[in-house]
């Protein structure tokens, strides 16, 4: 006797008997058809992150180190070093007599430095390490990709969703770079939703397999570690835990005993909670200790105060209106791959992702009707819907870079879409259901998502060519490198960083053995203290000074600085000239003799 699969009214697969197939024939030949189907789908799946790789690893050294990259790794400089490590309010945690922080802002954790150490150990500090350890687990996330897009839609769907989030540009590029964005969020958002639908599955007995049942408490204790975890990297990640409440709400409202799934509910809340405490534990630990420092909890105290003021980037999260429209611009760039402005003069972007995106709801939805994942397509929808309100609140400014959390969702309905319609057209045209038809269904899919998918491969390749003419702008160019070469040739270990973007990637890409001091002031126009400190500094002239061009300038002091020098009888003069391959310069170092 062997099985045949079929699916409850909520697509959860199942077996039934089906009698008169000879072990020796029918069931040997299913086996070998099982084996040869699993290894295809490995092989693809694994050409889909080499896709992914072969973009992503190409001119990594391009566009220049950006300060944003180095921001989390440079107290990992200090742990090397075995010196003193700055402590965010001065909470850390001390292990052997040395201090380790736990956060590196009010709403972002330390993790992704810790997870790039073993990547500094390896390599050495430098670029490098910097952006093989988000490549890395964007890879991952790739492969969990395509195992709940395989769980909730079949192994077709986990392919056609892996295939374009390899190639998608806003993935590539903001995994590559990490310009505010932590790549593991997505592979702890992607994590815990497969374990917690391996939990759900695992309700249903008799029609998974045994194994499912065995350790239910340890599958929602792991769940809730990554989701801990998750908030610890950062804190938009609150945004996936509601997008989570929303599946397992639909899950329990469309049940046909909604009463036994929310028990079921309840009764994992405990053990979701205590992965949750251990996951965020550094999280929790630094809001706490505040508190018993007598500070309010500091990461309560920013979200608790961007209700009701604007934030430090000037967003008033009380205008919701303009704040949702500029969440409607924010997804269509990273749709359509196009905030990437400063790795060519023009940003490139997918004029067909949109419409593609639009068509594919809007036909999934309608095909959605009479399949029995109707309800998992929903929920699908209803998190993207979701996302964009809850992601117009923030404790900083609105980036296109916070939709990262949301993939693969765009990508999964896309691939969903095309299998649907492919099978419609399929039936219609052949009016065949047969399993070889399959194939054929699938080809027809990938032809319905070929002008997008080739349209983003096409973007990731101009992307390339323009780096490797422009090799980036700005503070985003190749420029860093010859300032960090020139500072580290000649020896100087501690200039003055008069403007906000050197210091960080300086200290990385030496090895610290250049640290810049910053001394510029977080403020539109120089104030005492700067006025002060420029007159401490200017009492030793051999000290350097660094300052980015007056176009790239984020707070140009040169001017004012200037004029204390020549004040105090000193003459400003340029000592280096650091251009990106346009020739305009960025990076200028002083001297005041």
């Amino acid at each position: 006797m062997s099985v045949a699969q079929r699916t409850t009214d909520d697509g959860v697969p199942t077996v039934a008997p089906v009698a008169h197939l000879r072990p020796d024939t029918q069931a040997g030949r299913a086996l070998g058809r099982r084996a040869t189907f699993n290894l295809l789908h490995a092989t693809t799946l694994a050409a889909c992150v080499a896709l992914f790789l072969s973009i992503a690893l190409r001119q990594l050294d391009l566009p220049g180190l950006y300060y944003d990259e180095a921001l989390d790794l440079t107290p990992m400089l200090d742990i090397l070093r075995g010196a003193p490590t700055p402590l965010l309010r001065g909470i850390g945690v001390t292990i052997g007599g040395h201090s380790y922080p736990v956060m590196l802002m009010d709403y972002m954790g330390s993790l992704n430095g810790y997870v790039t150490l073993p990547f500094m150990l390896v390599l050495g500090p430098g670029v490098a390490a910097a952006r093989l350890s988000p490549i890395l687990f964007s890879a991952v996330t790739i492969v969990l990709a395509y195992a709940i897009a395989r769980v909730w839609f079949g192994p077709a769907a986990g392919l056609l969703t892996a295939l374009l989030l390899a190639v998608n540009p806003s993935f590539i590029w903001f995994s590559r770079q990490g310009i505010t964005v932590t790549s593991i969020m997505t592979v702890f958002s992607l994590g815990s939703w497969l374990l917690l639908d391996r939990w759900r599955r695992g309700l249903a007995p008799g029609l998974q397999p045994p194994h499912l049942m065995r350790y239910p408490r340890l599958i929602l204790l792991a769940a809730g570690v990554l989701l801990g975890l998750g908030l610890w990297a950062k804190i938009i990640f609150l945004w996936w835990i509601a997008l989570l409440g929303v599946m397992g709400g639909i899950w329990a409202v469309t049940r046909s005993r909604p009463v036994d799934a929310v028990a079921h509910l309840l009764r994992a809340a405990p053990w979701l909670i205590l992965g949750f405490a251990i996951g965020a534990a550094p999280f929790l630990y630094f809001n706490l200790a505040g508190l018993a420092l007598g500070q309010p909890p500091a990461t309560l105290d920013l979200l608790f105060r961007s209700l009701f003021a604007p934030t430090q980037y000037g967003i008033d999260n009380r205008n919701l209106l303009a704040n949702l429209d500029k969440r409607l611009q924010d997804f269509a760039v990273f749709l359509n791959g196009s905030y990437f402005w400063f790795l060519a003069p023009v940003p490139y972007g997918n004029v067909y992702a949109v419409p593609a995106f639009v068509a594919s709801v809007v036909v999934g939805s309608a095909l959605a009707l009479k399949r029995p994942q109707s309800r998992k397509w929903a929920t699908l929808i209803a998190c993207i819907t979701l996302y964009l309100p809850i992601s117009a609140f923030t404790v900083s400014d609105l980036w296109a870079t916070h939709f990262f959390l949301l993939f693969p969702l765009p990508q999964m309905v896309m691939a969903v879409a095309a299998l649907w319609l492919g099978q419609a057209g399929v039936q219609i045209v052949l009016r065949a259901g047969d399993d070889r038809l399959k194939l054929v269904s699938s080809a027809l899919a990938i032809s319905l998502i070929a002008l997008p998918l080739s349209r983003d491969v096409w973007v990731n390749q101009q992307y390339h060519e323009q780096l490797g003419l422009m090799g980036g702008s700005g503070r985003f160019s190749d420029a860093i490198y010859k300032l960090a070469d020139y500072l580290d040739a000649q020896g100087i270990v501690e200039p003055v960083a008069l403007d906000w973007g050197i210091e960080k990637n300086v200290r990385l890409l030496t090895a610290d053995r250049v640290r810049p001091v910053e001394m510029f002031g977080f403020s539109p126009e120089p104030d005492d203290t700067f006025r002060q400190s420029a007159q401490q500094m200017l009492a030793d002239p051999s000290r350097r000074y660094i300052v980015l061009w007056d176009q790239f300038a984020v707070y140009n002091r040169r001017l004012v600085f200037t004029q204390i020098a020549e004040s105090m009888g000193r003459q400003v003069v340029e000592t280096f000239i650091a251009h990106e391959r346009s020739g305009l310069p960025v990076y200028v170092v002083l001297q005041a003799q």
